[in-house]
């Protein structure tokens, strides 16, 4: 029996770039903070200055900064920002070769030893390119919290390039790329109407997903349901934790994990209380 994804039209809790603001959105109450606007799907939260010659392709939130990807051959780059000061850049590397297309970021992080009984969690960041078939993880070790004047300091191990590798979709392109820490995969699109998804730790392709659209359609007089292939599927979340009983974790939130070789909290299949989600947006 075959898996399909179903497109979902609900807004959920992301970030989106429209024109020369950042907008940022929530669908659950914001309790405390002046809301702009509110709709039946989202609240409008925030709306701050954005560079519109940056070409956006991806969007990730770590350790309470934002990080975009941007595209086009010889302008696209990864960008730390600081929402909490009107979105000040804090870095801006640019992606080399220079004659690559960036496109969609994530954050993620795998469980590493540290060189003795623990294990710890290694802060990274994964970027897309659209035609080149070549990726980039950087490091996000350091907390990317850069001393004052020092942003694009090189002794900085934050934003660093830790590994590239080359991999093919369906197109052969990259668009969208999403983290899921519950199965420690990856979520992959490529604007056809297929989500590729890979080991996060090895990035080998695990399967291939499609993604349809279900609808209530008349044939011969009756009503019955019809699955139509989507398409172009580019930006892709997962979101919508939710907690089961009175657990916590500190798995999604970007805070420093500790765990022993021998513990099942390392395992990301089964120990997580949260509940999957994904959203095509």
């Amino acid at each position: 029996m075959s898996t399909n994804f179903y497109l979902s039209i609900n807004a959920s809790l992301f970030l989106a770039i429209l024109c020369s603001r950042l907008i940022f959105l929530a669908s659950a109450s914001s309790a405390g903070r002046e809301v702009l606007r509110v709709s039946k799907d989202y609240e409008l939260l925030e709306m701050v200055p954005h560079d519109t010659s940056s070409f956006t392709q991806g969007l990730t939130y770590y350790n309470e900064h934002i990080y975009e990807g941007t595209g086009l051959e010889h302008q696209s780059h990864i960008f730390q920002h600081d929402p909490s000061d009107s979105m000040t850049t804090l870095r801006r590397i640019p992606l080399a070769p220079a004659n690559f297309f960036g496109e969609g970021i994530a954050y993620y992080y795998i469980w590493a030893n540290d060189g003795g009984d623990n294990m710890r969690k290694e802060h990274r960041l994964i970027q897309l390119t659209w035609k080149n078939k070549r990726g980039f993880i950087y490091s996000l070790n350091d907390g990317g919290n850069p001393k004052k004047n020092d942003s694009q300091s090189e002794n900085s191990s934050h934003l660093k390039v830790i590994r590239e590798f080359d991999y093919d979709t369906v197109t052969g392109e990259g668009w969208g790329i999403t983290f899921l820490p519950h199965t420690n995969e990856f979520y992959i699109s490529d604007g056809s109407h297929f989500l590729s998804v890979w080991d996060a730790e090895s990035l080998d392709l695990k399967r291939k997903i499609p993604v349809k659209f279900e609808r209530k359609v008349m044939v011969d007089g009756e009503l019955t349901s019809e699955s139509l292939d989507v398409d172009y599927i580019n930006e892709l979340e997962f979101v919508d934790f939710e907690t089961g009983g009175d657990g916590t974790t500190d798995r999604d939130s970007g805070e420093e994990g500790v765990c022993s070789n021998d513990d099942t909290e390392c395992n990301d299949d089964t120990s997580s209380p949260h509940k999957q989600s994904m959203r095509i947006l």
